[in-house]
């Protein structure tokens, strides 16, 4: 079979596929397996599994402790002793203190929701071959954060200022900011790391006593960049740095943006297997398109009527 055959059968193949993916009865039922999907995470909040929505449990009740590190402090990273360790920078313990008020089913249901709207806002027409992908479906049932971040270095890419939710979490990842460095794009540069600094300003002088505890919180945890117990992907932090800083700085170098995620899952502090979710955000980078809500069905019937003069506002050109 020669090239052009194989460009036309793959043509071919795109074309039916994205009429299947474009039928707006796949988003429909898109939306409802996500209320579905929501509304089975309230019921197994309900239920006797302590570790159901367990991410997501455990920033809930860090955000009604005084003492969210305690558990970290106490023994790192052996889960052994107690599960519900909270290991990240205070700001998020502080958003969930606003919600430790609501029972936590109803927050179950509202994380997973908001989760899965995250998810189909950066998936796209493709979401529903994407919740084929492992790691993603373990990331909407643990209800942690990276989906998330992906959606921050999507963001963030075109508003720097959202990078601050990256390095405010996961933290490593904000190796992405090479991306500007290297690209000379220094406004940029600033932008986010104000804003970082600036939510870090205001967290401090909110709870100074949270970032004392966090502290102490990295130091009992910092043998684990080194030492991974046997669910994570087995490379050391150290040598995964370097790997991601050449990954983000080859694609700034050549314009390839849908290399940042790339980039950043790599940079994890610890690489578990629902960490790999983030790379999610490389498929609106690589399409070149901004978020929305999930399968905007008006933008493309107004595309199909005829071109507008509406402004290209997809961000980075990539390759």
């Amino acid at each position: 079979m020669n090239r052009a055959s194989r460009s036309g059968l793959r043509d071919t193949f795109e074309r039916t596929i994205g009429r299947v993916l474009d039928n707006p009865a796949v988003a429909a039922g898109m939306l409802v397996a996500g209320l579905g999907f929501a509304w089975f995470q309230l019921q197994a909040a309900q239920g006797p599994d302590p570790l159901a929505v367990y991410d997501a449990h455990t920033f809930w009740l860090a955000g009604g402790s005084q003492h969210p590190y305690a558990a970290t402090i106490a023994s790192g990273f052996d889960d052994s002793v107690n599960p519900f360790k909270y290991r990240y920078p205070p700001p998020l313990v502080q958003l969930f203190a606003l919600v430790h008020w609501i029972p936590w089913p109803l927050v179950a249901f509202g994380w997973t929701a908001v989760l899965f709207i995250a998810f189909l806002s950066l998936g796209g027409r493709w979401s529903p071959l994407l919740l084929l992908f492992p790691p993603l479906l373990a990331e909407l049932s643990f209800g942690n954060i990276n989906i998330l971040v992906a959606v921050a270095i999507v963001l963030g890419m075109r508003w720097p200022a959202a990078w601050s939710f990256v390095v405010l979490t996961k933290i490593t990842p904000g190796i992405g900011l090479l991306w500007f460095a290297v690209r000379r794009e220094w406004r940029s540069l600033w932008i986010a790391l104000g804003a970082t600094v600036a939510v870090t300003v205001i967290s401090f002088v909110l709870a100074p006593n949270l970032w004392t505890e966090f502290k102490d919180a990295m130091v009992a945890q910092a043998g684990g960049a080194l030492t991974l117990g046997p669910r994570a992907i087995q490379v050391a932090l150290p040598i995964r740095l370097v790997v991601a800083a050449v990954v983000v700085t080859y694609g700034a170098r050549t314009n390839r943006a849908w290399l940042v995620p790339v980039a950043c899952t790599i940079a994890a502090p610890a690489l578990w297997w629902n960490v790999l979710s983030i790379l999610i955000a490389a498929v609106p980078l690589a399409e070149r398109r901004t978020l929305r809500l999930p399968f905007d069905i008006l933008p493309r019937r107004r595309a199909a009527a005829g071109p507008t003069n509406a402004p290209d506002a997809a961000g980075p050109e990539v390759a």
